[in-house]
């Protein structure tokens, strides 16, 4: 069950409603396996979370350069709403850790699951809405999403740290990268994973996650900031 007083924190907001809160972060898996199938999962609050986003990210988008075209617009805004986007955001928000999800989705590697983590901010969202008003979710909403507007302004396109860390690597050392996953911890229904990326042979990153796959893009991400930091050092000899 879900911390109300610890995901208000994690989320930078405090609900009136606690149990539409509870609501945004349950997804429908939890709703099915329950014996009387009793409380209500997010599918209803992200259809509303939707059009909230959509809202909010528009109007940054419209007051941001003025000679940007209606096709622009519309591109940079589908950029940012964009299931992959929203996810990233919500792995950025830690949402993963957040949700309340059936035994058989939390086996199945359900908290790194895209699209469960972009319906929950959605959710989330139009919970936000209902809350305290299209004021409030405006600013919340235009803070969670800063880093995704960003870079749709500056016209760069996000890549997940995997693809980043392959590209990157294979253009400056000509190697793959290799993950292994080491370890896990913790009950079955709620396991963390241990995970080391390589390249040519030598450990690059290490991460840990409530799924492998979350384990090894934390491990790439890790690599990610090491790589970086070679590159700066040289960039200064």
């Amino acid at each position: 069950m879900v911390n109300i007083s610890d995901a208000e924190k994690l989320l930078g907001v405090n609900f009136l409603d606690k149990d539409l809160l509870l609501e945004s972060l349950t997804h429908s898996s939890s709703i099915n396996e329950s014996k009387n199938r009793v409380g209500c999962h997010n599918e209803r609050l992200e259809f509303l979370g939707d059009a909230v986003i959509g809202l909010v990210v528009a109007q940054v988008l419209y007051q941001g350069e003025k000679n940007r075209d209606e096709g622009e617009l519309s591109s940079l805004r589908s950029q940012v709403v964009s299931g992959e986007s929203l996810a990233g955001a919500a792995r950025r928000m830690r949402l993963g850790d957040l949700l309340v999800l059936g035994r058989g989705e939390e086996l199945d590697g359900g908290r790194d699951r895209n699209s469960n983590l972009a319906a929950a901010l959605e959710a989330l969202t139009g919970a936000l809405f209902l809350d305290r008003g299209l004021e409030i979710a405006r600013s919340t909403v235009g803070h969670w999403l800063s880093e995704e507007i960003e870079l749709a302004n500056s016209g760069e396109i996000k890549q997940d740290p995997k693809t980043r860390l392959q590209l990157l690597t294979q253009s400056i050392e000509g190697q793959i990268p290799v993950y292994k996953i080491t370890g896990q911890e913790g009950p079955d229904h709620f396991p963390t994973f241990s995970a080391v990326v390589s390249i040519d042979g030598i450990t690059r990153g290490s991460g840990t996650g409530s799924s492998k796959s979350l384990a090894e893009r934390r491990a790439a991400e890790d690599a990610l900031k090491g790589i970086g930091n070679q590159n700066i050092e040289k960039s200064e000899r």
